[in-house]
């Protein structure tokens, strides 16, 4: 049985509502709530999610760059704590770089911050990797939002971590991009990596996942394997619409009710 390397029990965090809002009177608002999954070692894993349904707060649950107010997480079978971390490859959705340097300076910046060597051979191979080798001299402020998207996948890669968790990586990818960073994540894969992505581009899910989760307003509505989620690795995108509108369509009911 494979090792499980990501598992969240239970998770919710809450934030307090905007002065004036119409809800204020509640208090707090989940922004995810009661959120459980599990990443086993080798896998691909999908989550899936519209924008603001609560994907990026719970990687950074994960990472422990935000406290939650419940539930438990562990990394590698045990709780969060620094050693876990070096076995980390992370990429946030906007990754931001100081732009007056070239790509070949942010890997060198980047592989001082994590404390690892980065010969002029790795550094070829990862700039290569990311199809961003031939632009290394040139400046992050010349960089498209896509070449800035690849170069923070560079990043994540330098360590050569066990585990990548990465929010929407496909973000800001023409279609040329998006087909590079799912060869990369299958090339992981195929290394004994493990891949935790976050993605509303469902068909990007079950291409190249072993697994997928479904999070709708901070609620994780599905969690399976894409064999089942889509056999055949069909209509996926129609399955994820159905489940977010039979949600909306039950909540939007029990309203009613209370009233």
């Amino acid at each position: 049985m494979a090792q499980t390397v990501l598992e969240l029990k239970n998770v919710s965090k809450r934030y307090p509502l905007a002065p004036g809002s119409s809800l204020e009177a509640q208090g707090r608002i989940a922004a995810i709530d009661n959120v459980s999954l599990s990443l086993a070692a080798g896998q691909i894993y999908g989550f899936a999610g519209l924008n603001g349904a609560g994907k990026t707060t719970s990687i950074k649950a994960a990472l422990g760059l935000i406290q939650p107010d419940s539930g438990s997480i562990e990394l590698f079978g045990a709780p969060i704590d620094a050693a876990a971390f070096n076995q980390i490859g992370f990429c946030p959705e906007k990754p931001v770089f100081y732009e007056t340097l070239t790509a070949s300076e942010i890997i060198d910046f980047s592989g001082r911050l994590l404390n690892v060597t980065v010969d002029a051979s790795r550094k070829k191979q990862i700039l290569e990797r990311v199809g961003l080798y031939d632009d290394r001299h040139k400046r992050v402020a010349a960089f498209s939002k896509g070449m800035q998207q690849r170069l923070g996948i560079a990043c994540a890669m330098l360590h050569d971590p066990a585990l990548y968790i990465l929010d929407e990586p496909a973000s800001g990818l023409d279609p040329l991009g998006r087909r590079l960073v799912k060869d990369i994540l299958l090339e992981l894969k195929q290394a004994g990596k493990t891949v935790f992505f976050s993605t509303h581009i469902i068909s990007d899910i079950t291409e190249i996942c072993d697994k997928i989760a479904i999070i709708h307003n901070g609620q994780i509505l599905y969690e399976g394997a894409v064999d089942e989620f889509c056999p055949g690795h069909k209509n996926g995108e129609e399955r994820f619409i159905k489940i977010i509108q039979d949600y909306d369509s039950k909540a939007a009911a029990a309203k009613c009710s209370v009233r």
